[in-house]
């Protein structure tokens, strides 16, 4: 169960911070491994797939450990240079 609801969340972060983008595969593995613990603690009272996990990252963003802080940054940046 627990496997299921991190990869639900996973998709559904990435694919509410950008459209998919073939090279920013490695950076959603980055994502998944590194923000993991900080979903379980800040955000999972709401549905992995729900857009409030997108809205309680950014309102903890300061919150977020620093892998996962640079897990995101590295994503954004993947989807904007693809």
């Amino acid at each position: 169960m627990l496997v299921r609801t991190v990869f639900a969340f996973t998709l559904s972060a990435t694919a509410a911070l950008a459209a998919p983008n073939a090279s920013a595969v490695p950076d959603r593995a980055a994502m998944k491994q590194n923000c993991t613990g900080d979903y379980l603690a800040l955000c999972s009272e709401f549905s992995p797939d729900a857009p409030e996990v997108q809205a309680c990252f950014k309102q903890n963003r300061a919150s977020l450990s620093p892998n996962c802080q640079a897990a995101i940054g590295g994503y954004v940046k993947a989807q904007k240079r693809g």
